[in-house]
């Protein structure tokens, strides 16, 4: 994924494990992964971090989604 600045933007999946039958996962940016850890210490939350591999493309940003 690029940044509004054009930078390539790292992005990793978090799961949430213990949440329930099943997991719940979001991504982040890697500037969002020290606060999600910490908010998973504070909370006794365990949490599995991956980084995502691949272009992700933006919402919108696709040929398919002009059309």
């Amino acid at each position: 994924m690029t940044s509004s600045s054009g930078e390539v933007v790292q992005l990793y999946e978090i799961t949430y494990l213990g949440t329930g039958p099943e997991p719940e996962a979001r991504t982040v940016e890697a500037s969002e992964v020290a606060a999600v850890i910490e908010y998973a210490g504070e909370h006794g939350v365990q949490v599995l971090v991956r980084p995502r591999r691949g272009q992700v493309e933006e919402p919108g940003t696709r040929k398919e989604d002009a059309s």
